[in-house]
């Protein structure tokens, strides 16, 4: 049985460069800080009720991990549907990207694949993406002209 819920985007869950963390080539390592909030826990809780409810319901016994509990989290990043680590809105402090894919503060780099979303539903968003990439290319297209 699986069930699904939606992290809450905050500032604090980012990925960003470590300049005391530096790979073969002298560049800084990729950081992630991620941690669950008070109402991501609250929603893994109801979840984990609603699982052990059902699975009483129909006969099915729980198995226990070694940690002592019987629902499993997948790690952090574990979904296919990743997205807000590139957030798109107009504040350079609180985004990456402006409204239209640009990079703040680098002249002709553009994001347009699922980090530019602040959230992500529980469909697959290729559609989305498509269309973000289709809008990019438009405007970087009419700039040129």
């Amino acid at each position: 049985m699986l069930t699904l819920g939606k992290v809450q985007s905050r500032y604090e869950n980012r990925v960003f460069l470590d300049p005391n963390r530096r790979d073969v080539y002298g560049l800084p390592k990729l950081q992630v800080q991620f941690s669950y909030s008070p109402e991501d826990w609250a929603i893994i809780e109801e979840s984990a009720a609603v699982l052990r409810n059902v699975a009483s319901l129909i006969g099915l016994k729980l198995e226990v991990s070694a940690e002592g509990s019987d629902v499993c989290l997948f790690l952090p990043g574990a979904d296919n549907h990743e997205s807000g680590t590139c957030r798109m809105g107009t504040d350079p402090w609180t985004s990456v990207t402006n409204p239209i894919g640009s990079v703040h503060g680098i002249t002709g780099l553009y994001i347009t694949d699922n980090s530019v979303l602040p959230s992500m539903g529980a469909v697959n968003p290729t559609l989305s993406t498509v269309a973000l990439a289709i809008r990019t290319a438009d405007y970087i297209a009419s700039e040129c002209r």
